[in-house]
């Protein structure tokens, strides 16, 4: 349809529109995609941005990839690189070469680097997969929620040049102000279309259009940190471009340098200095040359040096932190990623964030589509990300003021830690859980729910905290390895998850991590925690009425919230999964064995815990003994939080998971 300003658009519908096809938007597209939900994503650039901007995938983001699909991680790690060592240079010398510190609470324990451009590439490969090809060249133009009685929707014109580019000469990229639509320019003919879709996920970036559209307030600031970033080929006689490298020179500025996986070819963000927004602005006037560059990072590295040798992207950054005052618009529309909260790329939180912000929401929107949960879920989002949302800006800022900060008592700081650098690490060991987002949680709302009369755990596993992950091993009858009564199975050796392998006789055996068995977007994963409560001279009863319970509820919930067929795969995707860990070996549980072990995978399968990590990872204690209220159920949403807990394995604890499960579905 050509443009004329008077002729009529043709209107569209689908269940989710996605604006926006950078990592946050792909990424909610692909989930929903893979949960069988059908969406359409649109994007205003004609082609991937080749620039590799965000570059860190940290240890919770590799998770939640990994659940996804176990394709999927394998993916990113193919092209991606491990995190090494971290070198630090003062003074013109290597002061200190430190290795990773390692995270005991993930198998994902090092950052993995990866440019933008291949991470984009990666999850639109991955989404064509799923049948949902990215609909280029398209532009938001205006997008508003309509109300009729007592329904509503979303209707979003968008438009496509139909020869040449939707981008326009001197386009701004700030990220304040009003975006206007541009006018038709008179070189360039148009498509329009209006879209009718029931939810829109803006995913459209720092500038974002439906932000703008909606008046959705940005509140925040804007810092004087004036940075140089680049992209490029460099040759150096002594710092090598395979590690991660911050350079501290005698001038007090900071390099800090990348690797990208290809020979030679880094990402470094430069400190140059503080500028007012004024003095941006006039800076901005002068074209960053490659020379001068070049003569900022001599002055700064002698008597080190860098050559550039080739540019692929070289610009000045201005950093803003700002976070959307709410993620979501009349229950209808949603922003997420950097649309919703930007901040300096100190610690590289920010795509990781917006992977996060989409894996939040994709299973609540499938849920309501699906009909399985009211639409009153959905505020949980705005209840759970903004929140993360300042947490992010807050460790970012702190971040890139311990490097960057210029004022006296930043520099005394950074100069001493530096020269306490590999005293520090160990210490600095108490803040991974942050930096690499394995600690980052949610509070209590109406989705994370603590039990009405039972005191509300504290610690480990409790209501919002990330599900944590281990090893186990299928629990099934050996009785060539029987191991008598007094048998050493408790004994204080199998704390270590090797010798526990090795004295329950399972060297050997195939071992398979919890986290492997939630490898399912959409379902909720309940894990029934049994301690020793099946020994012979507990409550082995219990395990046979534990058999009871799980084929009651599971079967009821599947009737009431049926299951859907999942894409590409085309079977059926069941709403709930059980799985039962115990900390015995199947020969001091015959009755267990009897009673469970035939069941299937994510019907109530029992599995051995190894060392008893799992149970001390949820806050369950595994001595049972003889209490029947031991042992715990543990409801895991499906973006891997815990959402309920309740303390007992019986039948009253299983109808208080069924109260949770009738108090947020329909």
């Amino acid at each position: 349809m050509l443009a004329t300003g008077h002729s009529t658009p043709r209107t569209t519908e689908t269940p989710v529109l996605i604006s926006g096809a950078g990592p946050t938007g792909l990424y909610a597209a692909a989930l929903l995609a893979k949960m069988n939900i059908p969406c359409r994503i649109i994007e205003r650039d004609f082609e991937i941005s080749p620039l590799s901007k965000a570059l860190a995938i940290h240890a919770r983001s590799q998770e939640i990839l990994a659940m996804t699909s176990p394709e999927l991680i394998k993916r990113f790690e193919e092209q991606g690189s491990l995190q090494g060592s971290f070198r630090i240079y003062y003074d013109g010398k290597l002061s200190s070469d430190i290795e990773p510190i390692l995270s005991k609470e993930s198998i994902f324990s090092r950052m993995l680097l990866l440019p933008q451009s291949k991470t984009v590439k990666i999850l639109t490969d991955t989404l064509e997969e799923y049948g949902v090809t990215v609909q280029r060249g398209w532009e938001l133009v205006d997008t508003k929620v309509v109300f009729d009685h007592e329904d509503s929707w979303v209707e979003t014109k968008i438009r496509r040049a139909i020869a040449g580019s939707n981008k326009r000469a001197g386009e701004s990229q700030q990220v304040l102000g009003t975006l206007e639509m541009a006018p038709e320019e008179e070189d360039k003919q148009y498509e329009y279309e209006v879209v009718k879709s029931r939810y829109l996920i803006a995913a459209d970036g720092g500038r974002s259009a439906v932000r703008h559209k909606i008046n959705m307030p940005f509140p925040g600031r804007t810092r004087d940190f004036n940075l140089i970033l680049f992209d490029g080929l460099m040759d150096s006689d002594v710092v090598s471009t395979d590690h991660l490298n911050l350079i501290n020179g005698k001038n007090n500025r900071t390099v800090a340098m990348f690797p990208l996986g290809e020979p030679k070819r880094v990402r470094i963000m430069f400190d140059n200095g503080t500028l007012t927004p004024e003095g941006f602005d006039i800076q901005k006037e002068k074209p960053l040359t490659t020379e001068h560059f070049q003569k900022l990072l001599d002055d700064t590295i002698s008597p080190l040096k860098l050559t550039i040798t080739k540019v692929n992207w070289l610009t000045y950054y201005r950093v803003n932190e700002r976070r959307a005052e709410e993620y979501s618009y009349k229950g209808r529309i949603f922003l997420a990623g950097d649309a919703a909260h930007v901040h300096s790329p100190a610690g590289g939180q920010g795509m990781n964030t917006g992977l996060q912000d989409a894996y939040n929401l994709a299973w609540k929107i499938a849920m309501v589509v699906n009909g399985t949960a009211p639409p009153s879920l959905l505020n949980s989002y705005n209840e759970e990300r903004p929140l993360i949302g300042d947490e992010i800006i807050k460790l970012s800022a702190k971040t890139l003021e311990d490097t960057l900060g210029q004022d006296f008592m930043h520099r005394i700081l950074k100069r001493a830690a530096i020269a306490l650098a590999p005293v520090l690490m160990p210490i600095m060991a108490n803040r991974l859980p942050t930096i690499s987002m394995l600690g980052l949680r949610y509070h209590a709302n109406s989705l994370n729910k603590n039990h009405k009369s039972q005191a509300v755990h504290v610690g480990p596993g409790e209501v919002g905290c990330r599900a944590g992950d281990n090893a186990l091993v299928a629990f099934v009858s050996r009785p060539s390895d029987t191991t008598s009564e007094s048998g050493s199975s408790d004994s204080d050796h199998e704390d270590s998850l090797a010798t526990a392998v090795a004295a329950a006789g399972l060297a050997g055996e195939e071992t398979i991590r919890l986290h492997q068995l939630m490898a399912h977007p959409g379902v909720f994963q309940i894990l029934v925690f049994t301690g020793n409560q099946w020994k012979a001279m507990h409550q082995p009863a219990t395990a046979v009425a534990l058999n009871a319970s799980i084929e009651t509820h599971l079967s009821k919930w599947r009737a009431n919230w049926p299951s859907n067929r999942e894409n590409k795969a085309s079977v059926q995707r069941p709403q709930f999964m059980v799985h039962t860990l115990t900390t015995l070996t199947p020969e001091k549980a015959p009755i267990a064995v009897e009673s469970l072990s035939a069941r299937a995978v994510g019907e109530g399968k029992p599995y051995r815990d190894l060392g008893k990590e799992l149970h001390r990872r949820y806050g369950v204690d595994p001595a049972v003994k003889k209490n029947p209220e031991g042992g715990a159920i543990i409801v895991v949403r499906p973006d891997s939080h815990i959402s309920y807990r309740v303390q007992g394995t019986g039948p009253n604890s299983w109808k208080d998971v069924n109260e949770y499960f009738e108090s947020i579905l329909v």
